[in-house]
């Protein structure tokens, strides 16, 4: 129990130490994330829309 006890005094002196963001740059880094996912998904559903024309294509050519 002893251990237990040392660790969790640890753990907490350890948050005591850290530098947390403030809201701003928290706001600033969630917007980033949430437009590159919006481009990253747009760029994949293109791709993806372009590899189903082209298999169809290949397919229709081969007459299934």
């Amino acid at each position: 129990m002893n251990k237990v006890k040392e660790f969790l005094k640890g753990v907490r002196a350890e948050l005591r130490r850290v530098t947390w963001p403030d809201r701003k740059l928290v706001l600033k880094a969630t917007v980033s994330v949430i437009i590159f996912s919006l481009i990253v998904g747009v760029y994949l559903w293109v791709l993806d829309l372009a590899f189903t024309k082209l298999v169809a294509f290949i397919f229709s050519l081969r007459g299934s």
